[in-house]
């Protein structure tokens, strides 16, 4: 069988830049793929065509190359790429997803965090060949991560996450912390350089993405202590901290840093990049155009051949109804005849996360009576195929089955509760009880068939009920539909 599946194209969202050595070139991500452009602006380059999703591209120390994460093999790995040309090569194979932070000064490794051992993300490196990753900082239940390397490799700078990124504002219960240490595990040289008890800035609340300023006397970071998120400068000796921008709106989000200019660029949370000069705080975004074109088409036709779980011909005989996969499908019953050869898609009726089943034809092969849990509870659902339209039939949050449609097309009958038998004479109506038992077949509609249009009910209703086949009289007790 062949379906038509709708899906949303991506909208362009510039994120998560990346600043190559000499503040030239700029990697970003955008629609899932790592991208490349000016620093100036311009038309971007897409560097990697994948339906995985990419994310944090970063530099190597003579860009050369570029790290950044897919999820093209698991959950997400990291994955090497020359720009110079070749494909990227995967450096690990993790079952955690894998977040790059930073290469080592001598462009042979690189750090990244993870949870591989389930108590928090922990920072580790890996060769730039491979191989098993060296846990480096990890403290049972606490989120390190954004790590930067000093410009001579020595140490490293990371956040201590205990909010999520996106939160804003004091939190003296759960502040986030800068900690600075050795690039090699020294535990008791770690020092708190911002935070609850930071040793040179103090702050109970957002505080982030750590850059080292070129010569190494001090860091850049994202603080939000005059309440909005701007960046500030710590120095490790002299001096006190300084604020940079002075952002009144907005975010201010994942900046980097250009290792030997010193050019930062961030997110503000527009869609685009902005450039800051950490000289005057001056801030401006940059043109960069993206000619974004989704790695998926809007409309795709798949081929089943399993997952069927229903059919039902309709009462003329030129039409099925089929539940394929939880949702209802509707096609041509002589899909290819001497005349005609119909090989257009078959028609999808629902497309929901829920699922539909128990499918019942009216009388003029014009309409389809169905159920649906979409809304938590089971329900009865129809859909007319003239105006293309589906209704809700029924909203009392009450467990149904089996619906059968009576001979005039007006009537729907159902098993509720699994005790009862429900009629729904009029859409939009509210049902009434005919009887109650314990039923073990559905309802069958009885009497003569009459015309689709004929505002007449059928005088009875057979079902099985404790094993005894009943038949209830209906026409005498029921309403005409207005």
């Amino acid at each position: 069988m062949n379906g038509v599946i709708s899906l949303n194209a991506p909208q362009a969202l510039l994120r998560q830049p990346a600043l190559d050595p000499d503040g030239r070139q700029l990697a970003f991500v955008t629609a899932g793929d790592v991208w490349l452009a000016s620093i100036d602006g311009g038309t971007a380059e897409r560097l990697t065509a994948h339906p995985a999703r990419h994310y944090a591209p970063h530099f190597s120390p003579d860009g050369q190359r570029l790290l950044f994460a897919a999820g093209r093999d698991g959950a997400g790995d990291l994955y090497m790429l020359d720009l110079a040309g070749g494909a990227p090569r995967q450096l690990t194979f993790q079952d955690e997803p894998c977040y790059p932070e930073a290469w080592a000064s001598d462009g042979e490794a690189v750090f990244f965090s993870c949870n591989i051992e389930q108590m928090g993300y922990a920072i580790y490196r890996v060769s730039v060949q491979g191989g098993t990753p060296a846990p480096i900082y990890l403290e049972p239940y606490e989120q390190l991560d954004q790590v930067a390397v000093s410009p001579d490799g020595q140490t490293l700078a990371f956040t201590n996450w205990r909010e999520r990124w996106w939160r804003r504002g004091p939190h003296p219960f759960s502040p986030n912390e800068i900690w600075v240490g050795p690039a090699q595990p020294d535990y008791g040289a770690l020092r708190q350089l911002a935070g609850p008890f930071g040793e040179r800035f103090k702050y109970a609340g957002k505080l982030g993405w750590p850059l080292w300023e070129p010569d190494g006397q001090g860091l850049y970071v994202v603080c939000d202590c005059d309440g909005y998120e701007n960046l500030w400068y710590l120095p490790f000796t002299d001096g006190s901290p300084r604020q940079i921008t002075s952002f009144r709106d907005g975010r201010l989000l994942f900046p980097t840093i250009a290792r030997r200019s010193g050019v930062i660029v961030c997110e503000r949370g527009d869609g685009q990049l902005w450039r800051i000069d950490p000289a005057s705080g001056e801030a401006a975004p940059i043109p960069i155009r993206v000619r974004v074109d989704t790695k998926r088409t809007p409309v795709r036709i798949e081929r089943w051949t399993s997952g069927f779980s229903e059919v039902r011909l309709s009462p003329d005989g030129k039409k099925l109804a089929l539940v394929a996969r939880g949702d209802v499908f509707a096609d041509f019953a002589d899909k290819e005849t001497e005349r005609d050869l119909r090989q257009r898609p078959a028609f999808r009726i629902t497309n929901t996360p829920a699922r539909e089943w128990s499918i019942a034809w009216t009388p003029d092969s014009q309409s389809l009576v169905y159920l649906s849990d979409r809304h938590g509870e089971i329900e009865l659902f129809g859909y007319d195929f003239e105006t293309g339209a589906e209704m809700q039939l029924t909203n009392d949050g009450r467990p149904k089955l089996l619906p059968r449609i009576a001979p005039n097309g007006h009537a729907v009958a159902y098993i509720r509760d699994r005790m009862a038998i429900d009629l729904l004479e009029e859409l939009g109506g509210q049902p009434r009880e005919l009887c109650r038992a314990r039923f073990t077949s559905p309802p069958i509609c009885a009497g003569r068939p009459t015309r689709a249009t004929s505002p007449s009910l059928p005088k009875t209703i057979t079902c099985l009920a404790m094993s005894t086949l009943c038949r209830l009289p209906v026409a005498s007790h029921a309403r005409s539909p207005s």
